[in-house]
């Protein structure tokens, strides 16, 4: 059952777009100044960062009562990453684990997995989870780096204003203003694990109050090493991707966006534990990766005079999925109108409503079955911020109805309260529910677990989605500490309770040909912690960002008799108790940077579907250690090298519970230019 699969690299398309991009460009100076914009702010100034989506309207960082973290440009440019994923690991709270060269898990507050569904991950307000399961593929989220103004990230829940799956938190990533990238970019990039990295984008001006920009990118990505060995993992992966945004002003009053992007993905992958229906039954199958997709956001907000404001937003995204076993495409179209008004000197009503649809279709195989279908979701949120005491506490309520086609009615209210006593501290508590809504999977799908037929085996085993499973909820206790000691250090804490219900196992369940494992509500649990970070400018040319979060989660059954056991370490077992970063950043003159990030990451236990009734598979803890050498000739010009996981040959970081073998993931080292003019 092993497929041939033709290696197509990004590389000549990639470079057509790039002429394309350079025939267009007319010469220009950049307004972006990517050396200090964010390195010469002192902490007090960035504590003032605008930021949108704790509470879907901007404020400062020092006024959110959440559990925000916020990664700069800045911080991605010099921390060396090259993908979304690698970047969030910057968060404190975020658990990132890298699968293969285009898989990994990504989670908050526990419920880490491939198909991790408690998180919600949003591109300018855009939701890019896939209706299947409610996660993201993350290797469909190839987002320019360069063109990323921020990343948003809270951890905790965010259903209030942003509705369900928004369970233990919101990933919000930003990008610039098309006037904020007036000029053109490229950049090139060799390696021995990137082996190729290109994009190329130009900004200009297309109106009086218009500004537009167009990109191309494209990656080439190595494959790794099969855990235990030095096999060939056969995993290497390339992208490439276009867009365009554009940005704009109606008089004073008004302004407009209108965005999209367009990609293509393939490469390679071993699927195992893959399951055919004559024998040998279980085989390792050498298969490709086939992604593509398209977006079309359009934003536009209205200053209404006296403090009123109203926005609307709608898009349309696209995703197909065309492999061995996920043969899936969606399409969604998803609109909302929000409504802002001071009510008095003391508050501020925010009023939202909400419409998407989903369409999606998909062509069964053996190893799986989604339904196809079209789901209708309708929603309306309200929060009042009421100033009890003016400039020093602040208690905001606020709930989102939704009504969707699996559970019927949904509420998730919330109640945040924060206390400013003394200038440069700010002390907030909070208490929401969230809920994660069923899949298309959870609901209706099937999956392979095992073919064996009897009497060795119990013929085909599936898991199952059953129209009885229900919302898993979440209460949550939050509290957090926000410092500003000086102008040169900071730090930020925050302490959980969670409480779980009606979270998800499998039941068995008979069939005359084989076994169901069928998704059941049984699950109670709790989950506590504590995340911190702490940022210290110790000199004009010196900067540390120290991040630390532990974790402690644990899970039983309603009903024992209706569960395995060992499904727990789906849930409790893959979240490390401890995670520690430390970053570094030297300036070694005007034109040298230096830039060190370690990251330490405790052990997990893991299963994937072939061990389901074994003894779990360990991961054990490991240091990561990232570096790279930033040289700057001129403003416009800029070389960096960079070195990755440069403390380990390989290292297993995560054991996918679904197709993938453990994978260990290979050093890197690459050269990078970037050139703006």
């Amino acid at each position: 059952m092993t497929r041939a699969h033709s290696w197509r690299s990004p590389r000549p398309r990639f470079a057509a777009a790039l002429l394309l991009l350079a025939h267009m460009a007319v010469p220009a100076r950049a307004d972006e100044d990517t050396g200090r914009q964010y390195f010469d702010m002192n902490l007090s100034q960035l504590m003032e960062i605008t930021i949108t989506s704790a509470a879907k309207k901007p404020q400062t960082l020092a006024d959110t009562a959440a559990a925000v973290f916020v990664i700069t440009q800045e911080d991605i440019r010099r921390s060396g990453v090259t993908s979304i994923p690698e970047a969030l690991a910057m968060a404190p709270g975020i658990q990132v684990a890298r699968i293969s060269a285009s898989k990994w898990s990504i989670s908050s507050r526990g419920f880490a997995g491939y198909t991790s569904n408690k998180l919600l991950v949003l591109i300018d307000g855009r939701s890019v989870y896939s209706p299947a399961y409610s996660g993201v593929f993350w290797n469909m989220q190839n987002t320019l780096l360069e063109d990323v103004d921020r990343i948003e990230v809270i951890r905790g829940p965010g259903g209030t204003v942003w509705g369900a799956n928004a369970v233990n938190g919101v990933i919000n990533i930003i990008t610039r203003k098309a006037s904020e990238t007036q000029g053109s970019l490229v950049r090139a990039g060799v390696g021995s694990e990137e082996r190729f990295m290109g994009a190329g984008r130009h900004g200009g001006r297309v109106g009086d109050n218009a500004f537009a920009r167009l990109y191309v990118s494209g990656n080439d990505r190595g494959s790794n090493t099969l855990a235990g060995g030095d096999e060939d993992a056969f995993d290497g992966w390339n992208t490439i991707q276009g867009g365009f945004r554009t940005d704009g002003r109606v008089g004073s009053n008004s302004e407009w966006t209108v965005q999209g992007d367009v990609f293509k993905n393939d490469g390679d992958q071993i699927l195992f534990p893959f399951w055919v229906e004559q024998s040998p039954y279980l085989v390792a199958n050498r298969a490709g990766i086939d992604n593509s997709g398209a977006n079309l956001l359009g934003h536009w907000q209205h200053q209404l005079g006296g403090g009123r404001r109203l926005s609307a937003q709608a898009y349309w995204d696209y995703s197909a999925t065309d492999e061995e076993v996920f043969n899936v495409t969606y399409h969604t179209l998803d609109t909302e109108l929000q409504y802002e008004t001071p009510l008095g000197r003391s508050q501020a009503l925010s009023v939202g409503l909400g419409f998407r649809r989903v369409d999606g279709s998909s062509r069964d195989s053996y190893q799986l079955e989604l339904p196809e279908r079209t789901d209708d979701l309708y929603s309306i949120f309200l929060q009042d911020a009421i100033s009890m005491i003016e400039e020093r506490l602040v208690l905001t309520l606020g709930t989102k109805y939704e009504h969707n086609d699996y559970t019927g009615c949904e509420w998730q209210p919330s109640a945040k309260l924060l206390w400013k006593p003394a200038e440069r501290h700010s002390l907030w508590t909070s208490m929401a529910r969230a809920v994660h809504t069923p899949s298309a999977n959870e609901h209706e799908g099937r999956v392979l677990l095992s073919a064996y037929p009897p009497p060795d085996g119990l013929g085909p085993v599936r898991l199952a989605g059953s129209t009885d499973f229900d919302s898993e909820t979440v209460i949550a206790y939050e509290a957090g500490y926000r410092w500003q000691q000086s102008q040169r250090l900071s730090v930020d804490l925050a302490l959980f309770y969670n409480e779980y219900d009606s979270i998800y196992t499998v039941s068995p369940r008979a069939r005359p040909d084989g076994l169901d494992m069928a998704f059941i509500n049984n699950g109670v649990g709790e989950g506590y912690g504590m995340e911190a970070s702490v940022d210290w400018k110790a000199a004009s040319w010196l900067r540390y960002v120290l991040s630390y979060a532990y974790l402690d989660i644990s899970f039983e059954w309603e009903d024992p008799t209706l569960a395995l056991d060992s499904f727990k370490s789906f849930i409790g077992g893959l979240t490390p108790r401890h995670q520690v970063g430390l970053r570094q950043a030297i300036d070694l003159s005007a034109s040298w940077q230096l830039n060190a990030w370690l990251r330490y990451v405790d052990p997990i236990e893991c299963r994937n579907t072939l061990e389901l009734l074994q003894v779990p598979r360990p991961v054990d803890s490991y240091l990561l250690l990232d570096l790279n050498l930033i040289w700057k000739p001129s403003r416009d010009l800029e070389v960096m090298l960079a070195g990755q996981n440069l403390l380990n040959g390989s290292q297993l970081e995560y054991v996918a519970e679904f197709l993938t073998p453990p994978t260990e993931i290979e050093r890197g080292v690459y050269a990078k230019l970037t050139w703006r003019f």
